[in-house]
């Protein structure tokens, strides 16, 4: 055995304009040399970013954003890119709550895929997955952040980023895997930089146990580094996501493909493309248009590497949400009509609806955990009566 390759891809939805083509005609969604890729790779790894069901909104669960999900039927792309593993703990998994999960999970074990991440409770949802190829075996965890997808002890759902459940799970994996695969769907949406926290928190996976660890969820590449000889790698971009959206970091991404030789260590490639530019495709770019995602990365890498940077780079994005999310508490709610509220938020008017004793309470109780630990249940239990 020289080395195995590992494909691991980022975000897959086959919902939307994508659904009926994925259905019909999975290999027109690829250009031939993405497919040999996946085809030509000892394993591959890619994160389903929607529950495959036929469920209908009867089964949709209460939470805010859209509900995602594709058809069964569409399982055919990942049956034509020879997918092994499909990660499941992202924030859009548990949309149609149990019945939309156990479908996922159900079509994929049909086709021989298996599942990470997620369960009909926590303790399914925190399992290990393992892989022995070769004389190397592979351990895969993977988490997601805290949203409306978490599995807990009334229902099933995604294996959420929790500290100290997660080096646990950490240290049992490198008791029984050669190599320990983190995959973490987390991060800002949009935002091509880790925030200072997600940097902190990723060295400390590494410390723990964490061979590699790869984040996706923010639908645009970020950069990567070695911290303690373990690769992370901040963003991979979309795989294939349609939407309509004016931010051209939706439709590139990177490929990352691993290799582990005999002696267990780690080499990679980046290998980008752009996806739904111009039509419904995943493409390999090559010559001057890859050199340029190349050089993009390298950018990133370079503020990620500077921490006053990168500080600087995180400043800069909550100044450019602070309206958006001041409106979250603010009192012009009561103004129940998007257009009113779209005005106020552009002619920066929000800090006049709110209330200094108000947010000095809302502060305390979102970062004191003992109060949060009540003010979470108060508010779930409220919204539920609802």
């Amino acid at each position: 055995m020289d080395s195995i390759s590992i494909n691991i891809a980022g975000d897959l939805f086959l919902g939307r304009r994508i659904e009926s083509i994925a259905k019909d005609n999975p290999a027109s969604l690829f250009d031939e040399k993405i497919t040999e890729i996946f085809q030509n790779s000892d394993f591959n790894i890619i994160n389903l970013e929607s529950p495959l069901t036929d469920a209908g909104e009867e089964f949709q669960i209460s939470k805010s954003g859209p509900f995602l999900k594709a058809s069964p039927s569409t399982i055919g792309v990942l049956k034509l890119l020879n997918v092994n593993l499909v990660t499941l703990a992202n924030n859009h998994i548990y949309d149609y709550g149990d019945k939309g999960l156990a479908d996922t999970i159900n079509t994929c074990k049909s086709q021989n895929i298996a599942t990470v991440g997620v369960g009909s409770n926590l303790g399914q949802a925190s399992e290990i997955f393992l892989k022995k190829i070769d004389q190397i075996t592979i351990g895969v965890v993977n988490i997601t952040e805290n949203e409306w997808s978490i599995a807990n002890a009334v229902h099933g759902g995604a294996n959420p980023i929790d500290i100290v459940a997660n080096t646990r799970t950490l240290h049992a994996a490198k008791q029984i895997a050669d190599i320990v695969i983190l995959i973490v769907h987390g991060g800002h949406e949009r935002f091509h930089y880790p925030s200072p926290r997600m940097v902190d928190l990723y060295h400390y996976y590494a410390e723990e146990g964490a061979s590699l660890v790869i984040s996706h969820h923010s639908h645009c590449i970020s950069g990567y580094e070695i911290y303690n000889g373990v690769p992370i790698f901040y963003g991979l971009g979309n795989f294939l996501f349609d939407s309509l959206i004016d931010f051209e970091g939706w439709y590139e991404g990177v490929l990352l493909n691993i290799q582990i030789n005999s002696k267990k260590e780690i080499s990679w490639n980046l290998l980008p493309y752009q996806q739904c530019k111009g039509g419904f495709q995943v493409e390999l770019l090559v010559e001057n248009k890859k050199q340029q995602v190349e050089d993009e990365i390298q950018a990133i890498n370079e503020i990620i590497a500077d921490p006053q940077k990168l500080k600087s780079k995180f400043n800069d994005l909550i100044f450019s949400q602070e309206d958006f999310f001041l409106s979250i508490f603010s009192t012009s709610n009561i103004l129940n009509f998007k257009f009113f509220r779209s005005i106020i938020r552009r002619l920066r008017l929000e800090k006049f609806f709110l209330r200094k004793e108000q947010m000095k309470l809302i502060l305390n109780l979102s970062r004191c955990e003992s109060l949060r630990d009540i003010s979470n249940e108060v508010i779930e239990n409220y919204l539920k009566s609802k």
